[in-house]
């Protein structure tokens, strides 16, 4: 019996993903690399393992955001010129296959990781698989293709990586769920990266526990029992600037969780002086990156993103030695003014996905809302809580106030119990 309960062979649910891919990847965009002929054999090698030694995700099949190493698929991280052919796979992604994963292929992200929307000049947008009304919208980012995947069923699992939000803005545009894992948790070899210091690779699914798992294997650790006593709301400033429906989902999720006897508290907390000053580390970091690529190939990057590497290039070390200290001193009034909480909920998003392409404002105002867990390295989940007017899926993130995960996840899955929003899919 695989991990996920069934006994179907792989090779039938290999070969019934690939007709999936097949049929609905040319509208959604998902995937921008598959190997069908890779898949098929490895799902032959999997039947053939005998039951008693099949690792805890036999036959579960995975898509791999196209920044993470797997061998035998070029790694393009979106870009127009980039390109690596690994021989091995990146650790989270051997990880996996050791407990007995099967690998579907790369999913499509926005230029370098450098987005928030998966509109990709080079490989086409991921359209969310939501989109109902006639319009093409957006996945979020960067890790849109994975999460969308997900959504789609064009895999079980997705692996993404979150740096300011990439994990968890797609987790809640595509009604699902994810975590950005601690800065430092899990291995970020074999992975492009976007900000040494700052990224984070972790796991899409559609329900907290499944990811829980995943975030187990791929750490190597079972997940000490948590219990969750208080839960703070937090409130104030940017998180109060959201669409109606986002803020009535978040309370309503509140009201789920009191009704199942866990305390939760508005308290109130902003700081916006650390928006800007995460933005500086996180340039200085990406211009550390890009320094030689965009001094040969300038012209060959995303309009998008070629503008954020000229506007990094120039911020210096001063700056970032200030933004630095700013981080510091927001990071001290976080940790006391949630003394005492296990988790704190937030948005994410501030509302439904937008029609694409996003307006202008779109990336000014969800950045924001995921910079405080970013710049302090802790945890972070997703988890869709509804629907907006528009029929597309709303989320909210459970932020560890003091780099505890397990908590998270005992909350997230204590709210999906109560809850179904994770079992809803998109009428395909």
């Amino acid at each position: 019996m695989t991990a996920f309960g069934t006994t179907t062979p792989v090779v039938e649910r290999a070969r019934a993903l690939l007709e999936r891919i097949d049929a609905l990847n040319p509208r959604i965009n998902a995937y921008v690399a598959v190997d069908r002929d890779a898949v098929m054999r490895d799902a032959r090698a999997l039947d053939a393992i005998p039951r008693d030694a099949r690792g805890p995700l036999h036959g579960v099949t995975v898509g791999v955001k196209d920044i993470i190493d797997v061998a035998g698929l070029p790694t393009r991280a979106g870009s127009s010129f980039y390109r690596r052919d690994p021989d091995a796979d990146a650790p989270v992604v051997a990880a996996l296959r050791a407990a007995g994963a099967l690998i579907a292929g790369k999913t499509n992200t926005h230029e370098f990781a450098w987005g928030i929307t998966t509109e990709n000049p080079h490989f086409g947008r991921t359209v969310n698989p939501w989109s109902s009304d006639g319009h093409d919208r957006t996945a979020g980012g960067s890790s849109g293709g994975s999460g969308a995947a997900v959504a789609a069923g064009l895999c079980d699992i997705a692996l993404g990586t979150d740096t300011l939000g990439s994990i968890r803005i797609p987790s809640a545009l595509n009604g699902i769920s994810g975590i950005r894992p601690a800065t430092g948790a899990l291995p970020i070899d074999g992975i492009f990266p976007l900000a040494i210091g700052l990224d984070t690779v972790g796991p899409f699914a559609r329900d907290m526990a499944t990811v829980q798992r995943v975030y187990e294997i791929l750490s190597g650790a079972t997940m000490p029992a948590a219990q969750v006593r208080r839960v703070a709301r937090l409130r104030g400033e940017r998180w109060e600037r959201v669409d109606p429906a986002a803020a009535s989902a978040l309370d309503a999720a509140c009201a789920a969780l009191r009704d199942a006897g866990i305390d939760v508290e508005d308290v109130a907390w902003w700081n916006e002086e650390l928006v800007g000053a995460l933005a500086v580390v996180q340039q200085r970091a990406a211009a550390r990156t890009h320094d030689a690529l965009y001094a040969a190939n300038a012209d060959a990057y995303g309009p998008d993103v070629g503008a954020r590497v000229a506007t990094a290039l120039t911020v210096t070390a001063d700056a970032e030695s200030g933004a630095r200290a700013t981080i510091d001193r927001a990071r001290d009034t976080f940790a006391a003014m949630l003394d005492g909480y296990d988790v704190a909920l937030a948005p994410i998003v501030g509302g439904e996905a937008p029609i694409m392409p996003a307006p202008p404002d779109f990336r000014a105002n969800v950045i924001p809302l995921a910079t405080p867990a970013s710049a302090f390295g802790v945890p972070a989940g997703a988890a869709p809580i509804g629907f907006g007017p528009a029929g597309m899926p709303l989320g909210m993130q459970l932020i560890a106030p003091h780099g505890e995960i397990a908590p998270v996840f005992a909350l997230g899955r204590a709210f999906q119990t109560v809850t179904d929003w994770h079992r809803r899919v998109p009428a395909l």
